[in-house]
């Protein structure tokens, strides 16, 4: 293999590397309204207690559907360190 093309490789994968964690972050984050349980550890790992007829918010791994008084709702399941520290609407 010629070295232009091994080096032209290498500095695709170092793009694509740097790349990867700043498209990780412009992901969805957690938030929650109406907090759950959480652990006694530091940090508190916490679940939520919000529940939406749309769905779970894209950052949600575990997202739980219900069936009250027919209509379908939805709840995010995933015990999150500091879930709760971040509201998803503005306080009143």
């Amino acid at each position: 293999m010629r070295p232009q093309v091994l080096l032209a490789a290498l500095a695709v994968i170092a793009v694509l590397a740097a790349a990867l964690p700043l498209a990780h972050s412009q992901g969805a984050t957690l938030c929650c309204d109406n907090c759950g349980s959480c652990t006694r550890s530091i940090p508190p790992q916490c679940t939520c207690m919000d529940t939406s007829p749309t769905g779970c918010n894209p950052a949600c791994k575990t997202c739980s559907r219900s069936t009250v008084g027919g209509r379908n709702s939805f709840q995010c399941k995933d015990r999150v360190a500091n879930f709760c520290k971040t509201r998803c609407t503005n306080a009143a």
